[in-house]
């Protein structure tokens, strides 16, 4: 399995070739300060994975005005930068969020790498000893239950990857990205077959 910086040069070769303008708004990678300081900022410990991330690319140039919808790794969702991401990491009111959808969560210490701007995000679990520890946890506004749908940041990425390897990934007739999603939820579910979430596109 690839790594998370080597996944991220696949997928972003693969939106160049399809003439996807999303590389052309990618800010470099953050300095161990830059981490450092977002984790005194929001006192969450980065695991490896997350800091690999953030060191091979910190969001998206969103003063220079990117078109909107242009600039996802995957349809919609934008890569967050770190700053952009301890902000949207401290409006999170996570004990509503329990009361509302009850799910089994070990602690509230959650981090942010990938939203759409309308309240569905992406979050690594970083509640150090947890059982989820270093899973992706996700929230939204589909009306669907959140919950865990990857076991790693690794296997997100490479997901991705393999995504746009299988041509899963294509731009439709405005140029914004778009999925084949049966094909998306296929990958997913052979990571791990146990997850609930990812059941439904292999059912017949």
């Amino acid at each position: 399995m690839n790594s998370i910086k080597e996944s991220l040069k696949y997928i972003i070769e693969a939106q160049k070739n399809i003439g996807y303008p999303m590389p052309n708004f990618l800010k470099p990678g953050a300095t161990d300060q830059e981490i450092e300081k977002a984790e005194r900022e929001t006192q969450m410990k980065f695991n490896d994975e997350l800091r690999e991330l953030f060191k091979s690319i910190n969001g998206i140039r969103v003063r220079d005005e990117p078109p909107s919808g242009l600039t996802g790794i995957i349809p919609i969702h934008d890569l967050l930068g770190l700053k952009d991401a301890a902000g949207y990491s401290s409006l999170m009111d996570w004990e509503n969020h329990e009361l509302v959808y009850s799910p089994r969560l070990s602690g509230h210490k959650f981090f942010p790498f990938l939203h759409d701007g309308g309240g569905n995000c992406y979050w690594v679990d970083l509640n150090k000893g947890s059982e989820n520890h270093g899973r992706l946890y996700w929230t939204n506004t589909f009306g669907d239950e959140p919950g865990y749908l990857f076991n790693s940041l690794t296997d997100f990425f490479n997901a991705i990857k393999t995504g746009y390897k299988n041509g899963i990934f294509m731009l439709d007739e405005e140029g914004y990205l778009d999925c084949d999603y049966d094909q998306w939820g296929k990958i997913c579910h052979d990571l791990d077959k146990s997850i609930t979430y990812w059941k439904e596109y292999v059912e017949e």
